[in-house]
């Protein structure tokens, strides 16, 4: 009987003990509906790292790169025209004519809004919080360097916009604001703001067509208003295009937590010394 006491004693002794048990959705038994203690709101998920001893003067220097040049406007563009149209490639002759004020109104009306709706959308969306500043610092940061980018190219080119060859129009020659066709300013700035909206709805809340379509339709009637109302010429806009989707791009997926899906870059030992690591899945 002795023995036998022993052996129930053993047992016990190496059964685990547990409160209860945990289902195939990781909850535990008698704990039904509620949360984890890492569960959160999705919306509410900060998706960019921010900097201010970096984002501060990147931000103040692009700004300032895009304020300077253009109270210097009369300074630094020397107008140099009448042009004969010959200097215009083939490609871009077949909007010169065109000299449309209304669609030039709606056309720069249509990328101010662009360019606000970005941090309307993310207000909607996530609320007053940090990771809407978070985002704020992040957009503003897009469209300076992306303005920054344009006026560099404004005001070194110096290139006569359309309106400057029509025969109809020779007030615009001697203007030096007429001299900044390439690129357009109003198409880059619309594509890098909206890419800029994507690309924070698609790291905040997986694949999603709506935030492209918005961005390749509302871009592409920005960069036909701008040839209608003979501001730019076809390459103008291409360009404008391109580079604005590239900063909406390059200037979030920087500062995102999580590039090429989730996980972490560090810095690593190794027999040689250190290494950079990448730990997560491609």
């Amino acid at each position: 009987m002795r023995w036998a006491l022993r052996v129930l004693l053993a047992l016990s002794c190496a059964l685990p003990v547990r409160a209860g048990t945990t289902s195939d959705e990781g909850q535990v038994a008698g704990t039904e509906g509620a949360p984890r203690p890492t569960d959160r709101p999705a919306a509410s998920v900060s998706i960019y790292r921010v900097d201010l001893a970096w984002d501060i003067p990147v931000s103040v220097v692009a700004g300032a790169s895009i304020i300077v040049p253009y109270a210097l406007t009369d300074s630094i563009i020397h107008p140099h025209c009448p042009c004969p149209v010959s200097e215009v490639p083939w490609f871009d002759r077949w909007v010169i004519g065109y000299a449309s004020d209304a669609v030039d109104t709606v056309s720069t009306v249509t990328a101010g809004l662009a360019m606000v709706a970005p941090l309307a959308v993310d207000l909607v969306d996530v609320g007053p919080s940090t990771p809407f500043l978070e985002d704020f610092v992040v957009i503003a940061q897009t469209e300076l360097v992306n303005g920054a980018l344009v006026t560099l190219a404004k005001y070194t080119v110096q290139r006569p916009i359309p309106r400057v060859y029509s025969p109809a129009l020779p007030a615009v020659v001697s203007s030096p604001a007429d001299y900044r066709s390439f690129y357009s300013g109003h198409t880059s700035s619309t594509f890098a703001a909206l890419t800029a909206m994507s690309m924070t709805w698609t790291l905040r809340h997986g694949d999603a067509w709506w935030p492209w379509v918005v961005t390749g339709v509302v871009g592409s009637s920005v960069a036909l208003e701008r040839l209608f109302a003979g501001r730019h010429f076809p390459s103008d806009v291409v360009v404008g295009a391109a580079a604005g989707t590239l900063v909406g791009l390059a200037v979030p997926w920087l500062h995102a937590r999580a590039r090429l899906g989730p996980g972490t870059v560090e810095i690593a030992p190794s027999p040689e010394g250190v290494m950079l690591a990448w730990q997560g899945r491609w």
